[in-house]
């Protein structure tokens, strides 16, 4: 018997239904439905997960060679293949507590390689662009423009803007200063200038937080809106409103 496409959208649609009602319920207390569908979710995120690492690094990046290899058309260079065929076994025998120490250094190369990345991407993505602000702080040629031109209410907003844009700056980056003079057996201090400049620092730093948690809860509302306007509309399909 051939089922239609428009049966199994519409299945769809109230499974998914069924689901946020499940997730939503969560807002009144913990259950064990709520549990389970959870499980589903993780489940369906590793498994896909697993899934375009085995098609984009496993099968094009080992499995395929091995294969071109066998059948006398290679790919790679021996070593090259001998290497990966190596370094994956090691790998694998992190699955038994018995042989979990020939995978460790396969694992610290993994560790290191993601490391170095992580440390290459933040200075290039975001140290060097912020120095690179903070060294353009103040518009010299509109601050001239300005005053040149009779607009002194502006040149003072370009020089007021630069100013506590430097101090941001500044005091965000004292906030992260842990030296401190010692002073015998009493506790070590820092100096009274940089302890001033970290708390207003902290400041700072309290307002971009709370900035960067009002665009979470936004998105967080705007996807709550959205599952609700969901539900309203799988609610007037089954009242035959639509």
């Amino acid at each position: 018997m051939q089922i239609s496409q428009g049966f199994l959208s519409q299945i769809g649609v109230f499974f998914a239904a069924a689901l946020t009602l499940i997730t939503l319920s969560y807002a009144f207390r913990d259950n064990p439905i709520f549990r389970a569908i959870l499980h589903l979710f993780v489940g369906v995120a590793a498994g896909y997960a697993a899934a375009i690492a085995v098609q984009d690094v496993v099968l094009p990046q080992l499995v395929y060679p091995i294969l071109d290899e066998l059948a006398g058309t290679p790919t790679l260079d021996i070593i090259d293949l001998a290497i990966r065929v190596g370094l994956t076994l090691l790998l694998l025998a992190k699955l038994s507590p018995r042989t979990a120490r020939l995978g460790s250094p396969v694992t610290a190369l993994l560790t290191g390689v993601g490391a170095a990345l992580a440390i290459g991407g933040a200075v290039q993505g975001t140290l060097i662009p912020q120095i690179s602000a903070a060294a353009g702080i103040f518009n010299v040629e509109s601050f001239q423009l300005a005053y040149q031109g009779g607009y002194y209410g502006e040149s003072l907003q370009i020089i007021f803007e630069g100013s506590l844009l430097l101090l941001a700056t500044v005091s965000t980056l004292a906030y992260f200063h842990f030296g401190a003079h010692s002073r015998g057996k009493q506790e070590p201090l820092r100096n009274i200038f940089v302890d001033a400049l970290a708390w207003l620092g902290a400041v700072f730093i309290a307002v971009a937080l709370a900035t960067l948690f009002t665009g979470v809860l936004q998105a967080a509302l705007g996807a709550l809106i959205e599952r609700v306007a969901f539900l309203r509309d799988v609610a007037n399909l089954l009242l035959g409103l639509q």
